[in-house]
């Protein structure tokens, strides 16, 4: 026998159940569907900007079609899975990043938030502008680099941080022994290849290293300049190679070893020569700057602070640098955000940043290739390529 609690329960629920399902169906018809619902139309692609492949994590992209929404958060953009971040929307176009997916055929589609189909699949594709390079083994590491003018990498190597020889690479990552290891070293810390085809080295000591040209043998002393740390250094149009390190001086030795000082009190990471100037990276008391001084006849001029690198990221080192031919200063740092790009105007970019996972914290040692790939070395020895789109490497002087 039902207790008066349990027969108001049960009718409770009955009258709930059918005020729930007489809610949900249409008056007229019975039906779930309701016909006054606004459904907004499929959305289509048309085309894409740039044509045809762009690079992953990199480039922005501009999709063309109709019926997207013109709140950006209504729309998502999928290439293959993967959905993009968007930066604009129009009714006919949609401007995005283009997402880390590298493939030859990635299926991009486009959903609009109130519409029930998706857009048509457009095949698109995404190429990698940073990879891996050298097939390295598991515990070797890469130091510093250089190139040669037929685009071979040469490549410091270590295993389990100890020096292991150089390595050459061709530009298609075909590699061989260019050189045994030197006894006593460690590890190098900048390579140029030099005039009459040596192949010259540093190693954060006060002595300087070169290789016969060719290689095949372990480094000789060169020269030494006593009472200094040389830690990068880099040769103009005559021979002279410029040298820096954690020093009161900037120093210029020619190639029958006369050293000249140059005052400059700092730390310097890395050097190049370009168009007339002695350019360099170092932390000073005014903090991590990127500095040049004009080369001339008799010697280096003031020097003066061409990018301050410091007030653009405060927690970093700029430990490389290299140009290309228009002027375009390339800078590796130890952040992640890897590789920083500056303009002639100054201003400035990080567009490897979506690869960090590959070359985390930074890079310490670059070296530009014969077409528009740049090699790089990380802070933990990775070694890779980078593609640098449309450009190419201002000159290395007096390289054979």
């Amino acid at each position: 026998m039902r207790t008066f609690a349990q027969t108001t329960v049960l009718f409770v629920v009955v009258v709930l159940s059918l005020a729930l399902t007489s809610g949900c169906d249409n008056p007229k018809t019975g039906s779930l569907y309701d016909p006054s619902a606004v459904v907004r139309p499929q959305p289509t692609i048309s085309s894409m900007t740039p044509a045809g492949v762009a690079y992953a994590g990199m480039d922005t992209l501009v999709i063309t079609g109709t019926n997207f929404s013109t709140t950006l958060a209504e729309n998502t953009v999928y290439f293959n899975i993967t959905s993009a971040t968007l930066l604009s929307a129009t009714t006919t176009q949609i401007k995005l990043t283009a997402p880390l997916v590298t493939a030859d055929s990635v299926a991009v589609r486009v959903q609009v938030f109130g519409s029930d189909m998706f857009s048509n699949k457009f095949q698109y594709s995404l190429k990698a502008g940073a990879v891996t390079f050298g097939n390295l083994g598991t515990a070797e590491t890469a130091t510093a680099l250089t190139t040669d003018n037929a685009g071979n990498l040469l490549a410091g190597t270590a295993t389990s941080s100890l020096e292991a020889g150089i390595a050459k690479f061709t530009p298609a990552g075909v590699r061989s022994l260019y050189a045994p290891l030197t006894p006593g070293v460690a590890s190098w810390s900048c390579f140029k290849l030099g005039p009459d085809g040596y192949l010259y080295g540093a190693r954060n000591v006060r002595a300087l290293y070169r290789y016969a040209p060719g290689g095949g043998s372990s480094a000789a002393l060169w020269t030494q300049v006593l009472g200094t740390t040389l830690t990068d250094f880099d040769f103009d149009q005559n021979g002279n190679m410029w040298v820096g390190g954690n020093n009161s001086n900037l120093y210029r030795i020619d190639q029958n070893k006369a050293v000249s000082p140059y005052p400059f009190v700092g730390a310097v990471h890395s050097i190049r020569v370009y168009s007339g100037y002695l350019y360099f990276s170092a932390k000073t008391d005014a903090g991590e700057k990127i500095w040049r001084a004009q080369i001339s006849t008799s010697g280096l001029g003031t020097p003066e602070i061409y990018f301050d690198f410091a007030t653009a990221y405060p927690t970093s080192q700029a430990l490389a640098i290299t140009f290309s031919s228009d002027g375009i200063l390339y800078i590796g740092t130890d952040s992640p955000s890897g590789l920083i790009v500056v303009n002639p105007d100054k201003s400035y970019s990080a567009p490897f940043v979506a690869y960090s996972s590959l070359y985390t914290p930074g890079f310490f040692s670059l070296a530009w290739g014969a077409a528009d790939d740049l090699y790089a070395t990380s802070s933990t020895g990775v070694l890779m390529k980078l593609t640098i789109r449309g450009k190419k490497s201002a000159p290395y002087f007096v390289r054979p």
